[in-house]
């Protein structure tokens, strides 16, 4: 008699399974208006992380290398961000600021990872539905408001929290900006496409999270999001040589036309935001059309100035706003590093996003889905970066490491993912 190929889990395995509260923390990882105050970057998922790191230090089950042969190196980027920031802080009018910053980074990108990281196959593949369905819900709900909702501005962000809906009827959801939530979508893409070349996900369910999540980018109109989506599918299939069946080609087909067709049946058109910010570059080939992109310049050249006076050591972390003549950050996560924290503060994070590439490029020998996941999401976080400030909100960190987990148990069990390949594709059959 053939014994079962399954084994009941051992003590390791059982302390590789997800935390329980880290579930619903992932699943509201994007919603960053549901917090206290607006001036306190603390949200429910954030409570909800925190509760799953307090139960997993109980249990001991802290993993210290929870990006296994490459943690060194990512502690080391990490290090170099925060001391090249804490060396600036010293000498400015706000040395406190230092405190706050780090701690954001140090829980988004040494807590967070100790949490998400080193789980078994089966809690990785359930934490990403849960991301995907957060940001599926959010903005299913977001449009559901954005073609429903009679009320003003004011009255929106007053009912459903900040810029929930912008002055400029964009879709900033619970992520309280309309570029983050384009950035989330976009970052969540690249999961629902690898799940179905998993099999972990039919035609159907496949079809309906995209149809909520494109028009969740559609309702952003942001620029950035919109090409980071394009770019995150083209590397996804390219990297991870999908070739769709003859079958899925017809119902994404059908599915698309039914679609359209409905759209213009209840009268719907296009955000007219959208055309404006985004349909109006594309067409005439001309970025400065891109939404706030003469606005967003003048921040840079701005930047490339202060950190060519402060090569070595920045003005301090959160110091940037307070000495620019326009009032507000660049968004520019490198231009910002270096006028905040020097060359070492950006030295520290290309090392970190280097992490991210290895991770990828050595699991490609052995799977290139994940391979391909995890070079997409990271693509589409570092477009993101370049249009945006100090980058250590949850709804950055989630998605980076639920699919630098993928590549990880890749690259540390090749045996076992040769052996779910197998069993997907059809090739292994046990009695």
């Amino acid at each position: 008699m053939n014994r079962p190929l399954a084994t009941a889990p051992s003590c390791g395995a059982l302390r590789a399974s997800m935390p329980l509260a880290a579930g619903p923390a992932i699943f509201l990882s994007t919603y960053l208006t549901w917090r206290p105050a607006q001036s306190i970057m603390f949200t429910l998922s954030d409570a909800l992380f925190l509760v799953a790191f307090v139960g997993l230090v109980y249990r001991k089950s802290i993993p210290l290398e929870p990006f296994r042969f490459l943690s060194s190196f990512w502690l080391a980027g990490f290090a170099l961000l925060i001391t090249g920031l804490l060396i600036g802080s010293l000498g400015c009018p706000a040395p406190w600021r230092w405190l706050i910053v780090a701690g954001q980074y140090l829980f988004a990108w040494v807590v967070l990872p100790m949490i998400i990281l080193r789980r078994s196959p089966e809690p990785t593949f359930s934490m990403i539905k849960l991301f995907i369905w957060g940001v599926f819900a959010a903005n299913l709900f977001g449009a559901a408001v954005y073609y429903t909702y009679p009320g003003t501005f004011e009255d929106a962000r007053e009912l459903f929290g900040q810029d929930f809906l912008s002055g400029g009827r964009r879709l900033g959801g619970f992520t309280g900006d309309a570029n983050w939530n384009g950035a989330a979508v976009a970052m969540s893409v690249p999961f629902v496409i690898y799940l179905r070349a998993k099999g972990r996900v039919g035609n159907l369910g496949t079809a309906i999270w995209l149809g909520v999540l494109l028009l969740g980018v559609m309702l952003s109109a942001s620029f950035t999001a919109f090409i980071s989506c394009i770019a995150a599918v083209l590397i996804f299939v390219a990297v991870g040589r999908i070739r769709p069946s003859a079958g899925a080609v017809t119902m994404f087909a059908t599915g698309a036309t039914l679609f359209v067709g409905l759209f213009v049946e209840l009268g719907l058109r296009l955000p007219a935001t959208f055309v404006a910010r985004v349909g109006r570059a594309i067409g005439n080939g001309d970025i400065s059309e891109a939404g706030t992109f003469e606005g967003r310049m003048l921040l840079v050249r701005e930047a490339w100035g202060m950190a060519a006076h402060h090569i070595l050591v920045g003005v301090g972390a959160d110091q940037y706003r307070a000495i620019s003549a326009l009032g507000a950050p660049v968004h520019n996560m490198y231009l910002l590093l270096w006028a905040e924290g020097g060359i070492m503060s950006l030295i520290g994070w290309i090392v970190m996003l280097a992490v991210l590439l290895a991770a990828a490029a050595k699991a490609s020998s052995q799977d290139r889905l994940a391979a391909a996941l995890t070079l997409s999401v990271t693509t589409t976080f570092i477009i993101a970066s370049m249009a945006s400030p100090h980058m250590y909100a949850r709804l950055w960190a989630v998605p980076v490491l639920l699919a630098v987990a993928v590549s990880l148990d890749v690259v540390v069990n090749p045996l076992g993912s040769k052996l779910r390949r197998a069993l997907s594709d059809g090739l292994l059959v046990t009695r």
